[in-house]
């Protein structure tokens, strides 16, 4: 191991397993983590169906003045269920977005009781003002009733996917996620063929142990101490992003990633020692041999 001709190679080979095992692991956790099955049980988990539902409720209760529609007839059929529902459709479409790489659409959930509700209050104000329903009252109430929904579908946009597409963010994300599965398999071959180099650099094979450790135990240090420094700060608490919902959506999911980087970047570390040790035990073992041999 200490000849310049393995050495240096090996060093250099350390080096860049080193740089793959860190970016393995970050495609790692976006392919495993990055789905809508886990998106949504994140936001469940963390409640962001109560969230947009105060932030909906709040909203007509600021505008009741204005439009002269108490909140009730909005709010007494807009239930956190059928909040969560929405929340999870408008999720399940941003992931086929980053799947197919297509433009954001997503479809109203019916909501019968809510499209009742209105117009029961329109009707009762008109009988009780004798205003006539004719085709300005039917474009009133149409017009309330695609506002209510696109109030409920805003605020159930948690990852705010209609400005980012606005933003051309969208598509960007979508070449990312399309080809994610693949990159990780592409870093995979690397890792393994940088291992495959080392073995062949080195002719005393239990010196391979040594390196990949040597890889493994950096990497997971390298990736550990700034994914700790940010869950042990609370570095993502000091986005400023103002609708609850979407902060705690974003944050969430940062942390979540965060977290699991964490753990695989730990295994990496701990991989990394046990290798370390099992070359120790390995040159302990053959100079005693050396020696035995000796006398």
């Amino acid at each position: 191991m200490k000849k310049i001709s393995n050495y240096i190679p090996s060093v250099i080979l350390c080096v860049l397993l080193i740089i793959s095992l860190l970016g393995t692991s970050a495609l790692i956790v976006a392919d495993v983590r990055l789905t809508s099955e886990e998106t949504i049980e994140l936001a469940q988990k963390e409640d962001i169906d109560e969230k947009s539902y105060a932030a909906i409720d709040k909203y007509y209760k600021e505008k009741a003045s204005a439009t002269g529609i108490p909140s009730e007839v909005f709010m007494g059929s807009i239930t956190k269920e059928y909040v969560r529902d929405v929340i999870d459709s408008q999720i399940e479409a941003t992931y086929r977005v980053f799947e197919s790489g297509r433009a954001y659409s997503h479809a109203s959930i019916p909501n019968p009781e809510l499209e009742a509700s209105i117009e029961k209050f329109f009707n009762d104000y008109a009988d009780k003002t004798n205003y006539p329903k004719d085709e300005k009252f039917e474009t009133k109430l149409k017009e309330t009733k695609t506002q209510a929904y696109k109030t409920i579908n805003s605020n159930c946009d948690i990852f705010k996917v209609d400005s980012m597409q606005s933003h051309g963010l969208l598509s960007k994300i979508s070449k990312f996620y399309r080809r994610k599965t693949t990159l990780t398999v592409i870093a995979a071959v690397f890792d393994a063929l940088m291992i495959g180099l080392i073995l062949l650099v080195n002719k005393r094979k239990r010196d391979v142990l040594y390196w990949v450790g040597i890889s493994a135990a950096i990497s997971g240090i390298i990736g550990l101490i700034p994914a700790i420094h940010l869950v042990r700060t609370h570095y993502y608490d000091s986005f400023s992003i103002k609708q609850p919902q979407v902060f705690a959506a974003y944050t969430k999911t940062l942390y979540s990633l965060t977290d699991t980087f964490i753990r695989v970047q730990a295994l990496l570390l701990i991989s990394g020692a046990v290798l370390i040790v099992l070359y120790a035990l390995c040159c302990r073992f053959f100079k005693g041999k050396t020696a035995e041999n000796q006398k």
